[in-house]
C-alpha cells in the first residue's frame, strides 16, 4: 500500500480513540491534504541532532501515521534533515551501487548505506533489520560485546 493510499485508509477521528491515547493535536496543511499532528501549534522542540530549541514549523512532518490518523514531527530539524541527506546523497555516489547482500547477516536482498554518525564516513551495506540492530545498541561495540556475553550466558547479574 503506497503512502498516499494508506493517508486515505486512515481519516482522523477524535470519536474513536481511546481515553488513554488522547493527545493534544493541531492541524497542518500542506499539498492540499490536511494533516493531524500531534502536538501543539506552535511548539518547540529540540533537534536530536544540533540540540537547538525550534518551532513546530521547522520540522517535517513523520511518514508514519498511528492507528488514529495521526502524524508526529520528525525529531530533526529541516535544515539538520537536508545536511544528512546530503552526506548520504554523496556517501552513496562515492560508494557505488548498493551490495546485493548484507555485510553483517550475509542475507541476500535489499541492503542500506550504513556510516558512522560521529565521522560520517562509509561503513558498509546492510540490510534494514541489521542496520535498525546497531543503531538500537547505539552503534557501541561495548554494547555489542555485552549482547554477546548474555547470549552466551556469561553476563553475572
Amino acid at each position: 500500500m503506497t503512502r498516499e493510499a494508506k493517508m486515505e485508509v486512515i481519516k482522523y477521528n477524535p470519536e474513536i480513540i481511546l481515553k488513554q491515547h488522547e493527545l493534544p493535536v493541531f492541524k497542518r496543511y500542506k499539498d492540499g491534504i490536511t494533516h493531524v499532528i500531534i502536538g501543539a501549534e506552535n511548539m518547540y522542540q529540540a533537534c536530536r541532532c544540533c540540540g537547538h530549541l525550534k518551532n513546530e514549523k521547522e520540522y517535517n512532518l513523520h511518514g508514519y501515521i498511528d492507528q488514529y490518523g495521526r502524524r508526529m514531527l520528525r525529531t530533526d530539524c529541516r535544515e539538520c534533515q537536508n545536511a544528512n541527506d546530503r552526506v548520504l546523497h554523496n556517501l552513496k555516489k562515492e560508494n557505488g551501487p548498493p551490495s546485493s547482500y548484507c555485510a553483517i547477516c550475509e542475507k541476500e536482498g535489499n541492503t542500506v548505506l550504513d556510516h558512522c554518525h560521529e565521522t560520517l564516513k562509509f561503513r558498509g551495506w546492510l540490510c534494514n533489520s541489521c542496520n535498525i540492530g546497531l543503531g538500537k545498541l547505539k552503534d557501541s561495540i561495548e554494547m555489542l560485546e555485552r549482547g554477546i556475553k548474555y547470549l552466551k550466558g556469561e553476563l553475572n547479574e
